[in-house]
Parts: C-alpha cells; structure tokens; sequence
C-alpha cells in the first residue's frame, strides 16, 4: 500500500520570473483546455517594477498594467500554438481608469484586470466563444469587498457569481507574506495546490511544505507556517520582529542603491 507521501505528486518548481511563470502558466492552460476546460482564471505573480521604499506600487493598477501587459501577449502567443487556438488577436480597453483590457481572437480571449463593474464585458466576450478559450486574467474583486463588487441587487449578484464561478481556476501563483514568512501559493491544472515558504536564513531556497487538493484559506496557511519548525511563524514574537526589521532595513538598502530584487 502506497503512503501519504508516497501518493504525493513530485512538487513543481517555483518560476523565477516573469518569462519562466508565463511558460508554466501556458502548459496549465493548455492542459485545462485539452481536458475540456473552456473558461479559465488565471493569476500571474508580477514583476515589481518602479517599487519605491515606501510603496511596491506607486502607480497602482495603471502601474500592475504595465508589469502584466507583455506577460499576458507572451501567454497567448503561446496558447495560440495550440490546434484550434490560432489566428490573430485585437486588444482593447474595456475600462481605462481600472486598466480593464481585452484580447480577442476568433477562438481566443482574455481579459486583464476585470472588475465587478465589467463582468458585462466579460459576458459578451465568453458568450462570443462558446467552445473557445477564454481567460480571466488578475480579476480584481479577488482582494476587494466581493458581495458590493458583483453587485448588491440579488438577481445582478446571483447572475454575476454564476458567472464568475464559470470560470475555472487554471493556474495561480501569489505571493505571501504572513508573519515574516515569505510564501508562495502555487496551483497548475491538474495538480494540487502547493505551498512553497522560503527558508528564512537564505531566501533564495524555497521548499514546499505541503500539498492540498483545495485551495487552502490564510488561515490554514497561518496554521501550515506554524507548524513547520524553521518558520519564523513558529517563533517567538520577539525574534519575528527583530528579522522584521532586519528584512526591511534591507530592503530600504536595496531600493536605495537600485538593485534588483533577488
């Protein structure tokens, strides 16, 4: 009889960039979409770009835009290898103030950054391919308020949540930080979702911790980080502040002096 962790999948391994996370994100998709999945959510973990000491992103979501803009067309030339997926695209924006953009094709779309207030958009884009492939790409009612964002009336909210829980989640990639631990929450159609944490004395070694057939909520994960022992969750609150603040003094250094993020 197999064990528990003999049954476990071999861990993916964490992309170290922009190009490495839209080539594992494209095979997702593409395995989603080869296994029937027509309309899939997609989260794509950005490359930082003009943080300040103060603020990763000063330029907000015009900011995140520019960072996931060349993401997003490297992700669907990529889809558009696939049979059925090809031909050309057009892109246009839904919603200028909140960077809502659409690319579509024939038999392909995605939309970047969609909110609450242009599900109706996304509507008339799904609903123009129906045995296409469509993408949901960073919605933004993820971090926000979700019952006001798709609507308070009943009938617009009930219609709205059928929708966007007609999307599928293909791949997703996130970055936390919760109690100076660096964490990352990765899910690749059809695999499992893995947690991955940073050892803290050398960050640039990430681990994965555990595996969970659903997508595990922060406070499972705050209950995951304590329970390995090399976490600074597991510590005491006093050694956490004092990395905490080594963390963020070198930070400061790094923003100041220009260096790239390692």
């Amino acid at each position: 009889m197999a064990t528990a962790a003999e049954a476990m999948p071999q861990p993916m391994v964490i992309p170290r960039g922009p190009q490495e996370t839209v080539q594992q994100a494209a095979a997702a998709c593409i395995r989603a979409f080869q296994a029937g999945v027509r309309r899939q959510r997609v989260e794509l973990l950005l490359p930082l770009v003009g943080a300040t000491d103060l603020d990763d992103w000063p330029g907000g979501i015009r900011q995140q835009f520019k960072a996931a803009q060349p993401m997003v067309e490297e992700l669907l030339r990529e889809l558009k290898k696939e049979p059925g997926l090809e031909g050309p695209l057009s892109a246009r924006i839904i919603e200028d103030g909140d960077a809502v953009a659409a690319w579509e094709g024939r038999s392909l779309a995605a939309v970047l950054f969609p909110t609450g207030e242009t599900l109706k958009e996304v509507r008339k884009v799904a609903d123009a391919r129906k045995d296409g492939l469509v993408l949901i790409i960073n919605p933004q009612w993820n971090n926000g308020n979700v019952v006001s964002d798709l609507g308070f009336l009943p009938w617009q909210r009930k219609a709205n949540e059928e929708l966007v829980a007609g999307f599928r989640e293909a791949y997703i990639l996130k970055q936390l930080r919760m109690n100076s631990d660096d964490v990352r929450l990765l899910y690749s159609f059809p695999s499992p979702w893995q947690i991955n944490l940073s050892r803290p004395n050398d960050p640039t070694k990430s681990e994965c911790v555990a595996q969970r057939e659903q997508r595990p909520s922060y406070k499972e994960l705050e209950a995951l980080m304590r329970g390995v022992d090399w976490s600074m969750s597991s510590k005491p609150l006093g050694e956490r502040l004092q990395y905490e603040a080594a963390f963020l003094r070198k930070s400061l250094d790094s923003n100041s002096s220009q260096q790239p993020p390692q």
